[in-house]
């Protein structure tokens, strides 16, 4: 979810559930409306503003927790939906979110260029 606009990373279409953790303050079974490798969208109402930061953690439609954890920046808020962008997760987690892009992907190939940038990995797993 880059600036101006243009989006860095390509988006899938993504029918999972998501929790998020604004310290303390939690959004339990959220749909996800799509997924890359940059963040999510995810709809309902949320009293979250830009820059709030959360604990983020992916779940299966049934609830079950996926291997999963990251920390998210709201970075948009717009109706019955809201952007996160993913700051900071453990290199399990990484792997699964490849993993969960790639299953969902229209076109694997295209989203696996993606992967190999050096700029993802380091920006993401460094900061953990």
């Amino acid at each position: 979810m880059a600036d101006a606009g243009i989006r860095r990373f390509t988006r899938v279409n993504f029918n999972h559930n998501v929790e998020l953790n604004f310290s303390g303050r939690i959004y339990d079974a959220q749909k996800i409306c799509n997924l890359s490798l940059g963040g999510f969208c995810v709809r309902g109402q949320f009293d979250q503003q830009i820059g709030d930061i959360c604990a983020v953690e992916l779940r299966e439609a049934a609830g079950k927790p996926l291997n999963f954890h990251a920390e998210g920046k709201v970075v948009w808020i717009g109706g019955n939906s809201m952007a996160v962008e993913f700051t900071a997760m453990d290199h399990d987690s990484f792997l699964c979110l490849q993993t969960a892009l790639l299953y969902q992907a229209d076109d694997p190939l295209l989203l696996g260029t993606e992967f190999g940038r050096d700029d993802v990995a380091y920006d993401l797993l460094d900061r953990q």
